[in-house]
């Protein structure tokens, strides 16, 4: 049911039906009892897709079954859960979004009450009690619901808050906002430490979000640079956890150069850079000589912020755009980045030379597939990445599904873009050849 950030799925079918999302919720609210009696309420956000009032509705019914109250709080970027659960004690959190899905996915993610993404356990045991309840009878009365019409501003005021730095750049930005959660929000932010900013993709209709917008497409936001001819531009996904930066020529900077960037100036010292599987190689190289240390762990922003915890590190992030101010945050926010990347900057020979890190080649290539078998099953690609790591010593490659979609994922890093190219061509056919 859980995928790599919560559920997610296409709304009326498995896990997203009327029934099940009545049962998640009241799964959710069982599991909350358990963990603490004292906790009596849930916020919930969302972003801006039509589905998301048919998910509330279901998901109310189930938490209220459950004796837990629901506080709306509207349309919201997902760090705003994290930031309200800390902030109110004795709250859990749940954030309605497919985050840069297109409109037709929604999903469903969870914070406990220490503003933290739950853990696996919570998700192991959410999971467990859903399976082992057949039937549930559900009342449709619970008076007690409210809907909190501030918490827009509240979420500014607290980003704003933990922002504990200035801003000098006077650089022209555009920034796409996806027609998603922070559509409103952004701008806000963005007057209050005068930016100048130029906005597209800020007008949702509940189909729009991410549609030629956002993170996964940044065509839109290219001509903007070029028409406009801004310094920088900026895009964030739908629920604005995650951001991508492009320089003045349109081109992107890579997650990965930021990372770097960022790690330098913000991990304090003797501390390691917690980052993913599918960070470059090379980064490991570039940092030595800074004595930062770099461990990985598996995709997703939610692994990241639990290995810091463990390493006392604070900072970490993936290179899709997911970056985790520790100090400051304990999931990954557009807004809070994006202040915080422009206080470290301060003119465009500043993002020229995060453009001009060096990084090893690096393909990330996503295949359409009927099922999903387990990996360590099918021979073909069993055979396909022992042979792989004979033949490269110095190269890196990963296979994973994704969690949201039907497709399997090949990422592959070495010296030689030629290489890369010519075995994700091959991995390509294999997966024709054998029909997966």
């Amino acid at each position: 049911m859980f995928g790599t950030d919560g559920v997610r799925g296409i709304p009326y079918k498995s896990p997203l039906t009327s029934d099940e999302i009545k049962k998640i919720g009241f799964s959710i609210s069982k599991i909350i009892k358990t963990k603490n009696l004292d906790i009596e309420s849930v916020f919930i956000g969302r972003d801006t897709r039509k589905s998301c009032e048919f998910i509330i509705k279901n998901l109310k019914i189930g938490l209220n079954e459950g004796k837990m109250r629901v506080i709306d709080l509207g349309v919201l970027p997902t760090a705003a859960l994290s930031l309200f659960t800390e902030k109110y004690k004795y709250h859990f959190g749940i954030m309605i979004t497919a985050s840069h899905n297109a409109f037709n996915y929604n999903g469903i993610k969870i914070f406990n009450n220490y503003g933290e993404k739950i853990s696996d356990n919570d998700q192991k045991r959410i999971e467990k009690f859903f399976r082992s309840k057949k039937t549930i009878k559900y009342s449709t009365k619970y008076k007690t619901n409210v809907t909190y019409k501030n918490a827009q501003y509240e979420y500014i005021d607290l980003i704003l808050g933990k922002f504990n730095s200035k801003i000098n750049s006077k650089l022209k930005i555009g920034i796409d906002l996806a027609n998603g959660a922070s559509h409103k929000i952004t701008k806000i932010i963005s007057d209050k430490v005068n930016l100048d900013i130029s906005i597209i993709s800020d007008n949702p209709d509940g189909k729009n979000i991410n549609l030629e917008s956002g993170v996964e497409n940044t065509l839109e936001l290219k001509k903007l640079i070029k028409r406009k001819k801004l310094d920088l531009g900026i895009a964030i996904d739908g629920d604005a956890d995650r951001v991508v930066f492009l320089d003045c020529n349109a081109n992107p900077i890579k997650g990965d150069q930021i990372i770097q960037f960022l790690a330098k100036k913000i991990l304090k010292k003797n501390l390691p850079l917690i980052t993913t599987i599918m960070t470059n190689n090379k980064i490991e190289d570039n940092l030595r000589s800074k004595k930062i240390e770099i461990i990985k762990t598996d995709v997703g922003d939610r692994n990241v912020y639990f290995k810091m915890l463990k390493t006392g590190s604070n900072f970490g992030g993936e290179n899709s755009g997911h970056y985790i101010f520790k100090d400051f945050l304990k999931t990954s926010d557009a807004n809070f980045t994006i202040l915080k990347f422009l206080s470290l900057i301060n003119s465009k020979k500043d993002i020229d030379e995060i453009s001009n890190i060096k990084l090893n080649p690096s393909y990330l290539k996503s295949f359409i597939i009927k099922r999903k078998d387990p990996l360590d099953k099918i021979e073909f690609i069993k055979k396909y990445k022992s042979k792989f790591k004979k033949m490269y010593k110095n190269y890196y490659l990963n296979i994973r599904y994704s969690g949201t979609e039907n497709k399997i994922r090949i990422l592959i890093q070495g010296p030689s873009a030629e290489i890369i190219k010519k075995e994700i061509e091959l991995f390509g056919m294999l997966l024709f050849e054998n029909k997966l």
